[in-house]
């Protein structure tokens, strides 16, 4: 049975596999099909392995969760701000309004005064 696949690759690996297939001088296509039967060998083998390095394309998914991530806790920032200005300006304007002496012009306050 044929199975059509598709995958992204980096271009570290996609360097690495091109090397191999030279190497073997086989095409990069059948150099794939060489090392996925291989990896298949080795595990019915009883050999484990370890993925050692995280690809390209999963390190910019982890780096666009985490900046996912930081957007909604600068978003949480902005409105405490927002809260605590608001708190400052009308606890500011309280007390602009001074006491009701204070707030007579000079004029009303002479006036009243003969």
């Amino acid at each position: 049975m044929v199975m059509r696949c598709s995958f992204t690759l980096d271009p570290e690996l996609l360097e690495a596999l091109d090397a191999f297939a030279r190497k073997g001088s086989i095409g990069r296509n059948e150099a794939i099909l060489e090392l996925i039967e291989a990896g298949f060998a080795s595990l019915e083998a009883g050999e484990e392995f370890e993925i050692k390095k995280q690809r390209s394309f999963e390190e910019y998914a982890t780096i666009r969760k985490d900046v996912e991530e930081m957007k909604g806790l600068v978003q949480n920032m902005r409105d405490e701000l927002r809260l605590v200005h608001h708190t400052i300006e009308s606890d500011y304007c309280k007390e602009a309004r001074g006491v009701p002496y204070q707030r007579r012009s000079l004029w009303d306050y002479m006036k009243r005064r003969d």
